[in-house]
């Protein structure tokens, strides 16, 4: 394990993983909520193929090879696979109550599992213990219903980060990323004109488009107040509001003015990436996962060269914020009992609790979800060091997909896609997911 002391107080809401895969080992089979607690069956979406590139998913990894060492008399059994295959597996296992006993819930999903009775309340195991007071303030936002706690947080996401090619936004003549959207489109045809497009994007698994870039260009229009509003589903806010909809009109724009790839919504968030580290694009919307994706992709001299910033905001004034916040969490089965409970929930403290966050701070230099003090960022990269002083210098506003209910987020998702594609327009897709939120 790489020690490094490091000092992070990030005031707000953070960061860590979203929307990037990360690793592990073996599978195996289903929960069966029993009382034996010499098993425990975890499901994931970390792959140990992408430990090397996913901060998060290496600090899960470590954290259960850790657990492993120190409880021999357990055995954790693995299920990983993709994001994409375990969102649509984990969701229909919790439909027909066959969960594993720990598991991995999205915060959008939380209110729904709680609703099926699928979810095991955590208060009593937090407030025993030991770090409880290190958790960020926020920590249980999205997995707290009806004010109890089913989830503890593995990821701190912050979704709207732009990266860019210090270097190529000189050749087009800007000394630093553009303050305004009119910069940014006149910047966009003359990287046209170099043969590149202004940013990469991966939308294959429809979440990019809405996570990292709509989350916040939509809050640039209408406001925390209008999307809390959304979440809470109290009636006052719809997805039909002129605001929201001229936020898919600016997404539109960037769209047909081949801001992006065109093959974007067919390639992954990592192509997209390996597309930024070949020059190919001049920058990239993506997380804080995308520092751990560029190391083994770029050269040293890009990674020099790529400098962080945020999405202008509308009236040309300074951006303040962008989105994030604890999204994922690690949940454990409601059908387990006694000992086998006890393991789990031990487990699920162990592998996403502070000292995972300790292990993420010094390894990596980012925050997640408890405070760590003390954190020396001299030894890491420029770029992390940047990225580290950005955050602390803004606020957090919601990421939609962490918070909004998931099949809200299905229907947004596929009409960005679809605005992608040229084939919908700004209206058409409002009017669909407001019917979606309609139904709940």
């Amino acid at each position: 394990m790489k020690k490094k002391m490091v000092s992070i107080m990030l005031a707000m809401t953070m960061v860590v993983g979203l929307a990037a895969c990360g690793g592990s080992s073996d599978s195996g089979g289903e929960g069966s909520g029993g009382s034996d607690a010499s098993e425990l069956v975890v499901s994931h979406y970390y792959l140990e193929e992408e430990r090397e590139s996913n901060a998060s998913g290496d600090t899960f990894l470590t954290m259960v090879e850790q657990y492993e060492e120190e409880h021999p008399d357990i055995t954790v059994t693995q299920q990983t696979m993709s994001q994409a295959d375990f969102t649509t597996k984990i969701q229909a296992q919790a439909a027909a109550n066959e969960l594993p006993d720990v598991f991995m819930v999205k915060g959008s999903w939380v209110q729904n599992f709680v609703d099926n009775g699928v979810l095991a309340p955590m208060d009593d195991y937090i407030d025993a213990y030991e770090y409880k007071d290190t958790f960020r303030s926020d920590a249980f936002d999205a997995s707290t219903v009806d004010g109890k706690i089913y989830g503890i947080p593995n990821q701190l996401s912050l979704t709207s980060i732009v990266y860019y090619n210090a270097d190529l936004w000189e050749q087009a003549g800007y000394d630093e990323f553009p303050t305004t959207w009119d910069e940014l489109f006149e910047a966009n045809e003359k990287f046209k004109e170099m043969g590149i497009s202004t940013f990469s994007l991966g939308n294959k698994d429809k979440w990019p488009a809405e996570s990292c870039i709509i989350s916040t260009v939509g809050d640039r229009y209408t406001g925390s107040d209008w999307t809390k509003s959304i979440i809470a589903n109290d009636g006052s806010a719809k997805f039909t509001d002129q605001e929201f909809v001229d936020a898919l009109d600016l997404f539109k724009e960037m769209s047909d003015s081949g801001m992006f790839n065109e093959d974007c919504n067919t390639i992954t968030d990592t192509q997209a990436a390996e597309y930024y580290a070949q020059g190919q694009s001049a920058a990239t919307i993506s997380g804080h996962w995308e520092i751990a994706t560029l190391q083994p992709l770029a050269d040293e001299e890009l990674l020099n060269n790529t400098k962080v910033a945020l999405l202008p905001n509308i009236d040309g004034s300074e951006p303040t914020s962008f989105s994030g916040g604890c999204g994922w969490y690690f949940g454990v089965n409601a059908n387990l009992t006694g000992e086998k409970l006890d393991a789990a929930m031990e487990f699920v403290l162990a592998v996403s609790g502070y000292d995972a966050s300790v292990y993420t701070a010094e390894t990596y230099g980012l925050p997640s979800g408890n405070v760590v003090e003390d954190v020396d960022l001299s030894g890491f990269p420029q770029l992390t060091q940047d990225f580290v002083a950005l955050v602390n210098a803004v606020s957090l506003t919601p990421t939609y997909d962490l918070q909004m209910d998931g099949a809200v987020i299905e229907v947004m998702n596929t009409g960005l896609q679809d605005i992608l594609n040229g084939t919908k327009d700004a209206e058409t897709v409002a009017a669909e997911i407001q019917a979606e939120q309609d139904k709940l």
